[in-house]
């Protein structure tokens, strides 16, 4: 069974590298993008299953990229990963369809579970 394909958007570099390293055993990461408008450009081309990304990023935040995203529908979920991760901030990453918001700070812990539980939603909503 092929690993479920993954997008990774970040603008901090080292950041989006040790995310590579945390996901690659499991997920197949098919890019990293460092602005919002690159995220909208790789997921058009590349339609991974998840798309991981921060909320803030140059050109376009990713809450917004995210959107045109879900809205396009050229990824299955978007799980974002961020610093702050206030209820004022999660609603507002739902309200657009997002599927949720690990903390950066958890992402060692927390972020692989958190991709395996929005594909198996995922699953579960195309039968």
């Amino acid at each position: 069974m092929p690993k479920p394909r993954l997008l990774l958007a970040d603008d901090d570099l080292a950041c989006a590298e040790l995310l590579r390293n945390v996901l690659e055993d499991e997920f197949a990461v098919v890019g990293i993008v460092h602005d919002g408008p690159a995220l909208v450009q790789a997921a058009a081309r590349l339609r991974p299953d998840v798309v991981v990304t921060d909320v803030s990023m140059p050109g376009l935040d990713g809450v917004s990229a995210a959107a045109v995203i879900l809205r396009q529908q050229l990824a299955q979920r978007v799980l974002f990963i961020t610093a702050d991760c206030s209820a004022e901030l999660a609603e507002r990453c739902l309200t657009i369809g997002a599927s949720g918001c690990v903390p950066k700070h958890r992402a060692g812990e927390d972020l692989v579970d958190a991709i395996h539980s929005v594909l198996a939603t995922a699953v579960r909503a195309a039968r």
